[in-house]
């Protein structure tokens, strides 16, 4: 624990930071296939999808796919349930993903529950709450028979 200027405790928390060396375009698995929500609208309310969604305007509401790619216009508030969230634009809310990608522009605010995340340089993350998800691993236990006195 350290104290800042203030007198107030501060806890830091260290992430482990990855560095990553694609474009956001070689990371959507499927750009030809995915759901593109666009234009200068806002979409409130609820989707759900088992492909990619590229977020190019501003999503209210719930959002769960496998692959969630915000655009750097891109804005989302509310829940979010992904296998893969590529963040380029503004993402605020319960976040539940698995690997989560901060980018150069990116901006992630909410409360977090990951497994990896990585961050580019330039990048923000300012959470509420930040949580890194169990990793399950293969753990073999032994059972020994009870012998009976």
């Amino acid at each position: 624990m350290k104290r800042d200027c203030y007198g107030y405790i501060e806890d830091f928390i260290m992430i482990k930071i990855s560095r990553i060396s694609s474009p956001l375009k070689d990371k959507v698995k499927n750009l030809d296939t995915c759901s593109q929500l666009d234009g200068d609208g806002v979409f409130e309310g609820k989707y759900n999808t088992s492909g990619s969604i590229l977020i190019r305007n501003k999503f209210i509401g719930e959002l769960s796919a496998d692959q969630i790619i915000v655009d750097e216009k891109g804005q989302i508030e509310g829940s979010v349930k992904a296998t893969e969230l590529i963040i380029s634009g503004n993402v605020n809310g319960k976040i539940n993903s698995d690997s989560i990608i901060v980018m150069e522009n990116g901006i992630l605010s909410g409360d977090v529950i990951y497994k990896q995340i990585a961050v580019f340089e330039g990048g923000i993350i300012n959470v509420a709450g930040m949580k890194q998800a169990n990793l399950t691993s293969d753990t073999v236990v032994e059972i020994m028979q009870k012998v009976a006195e």
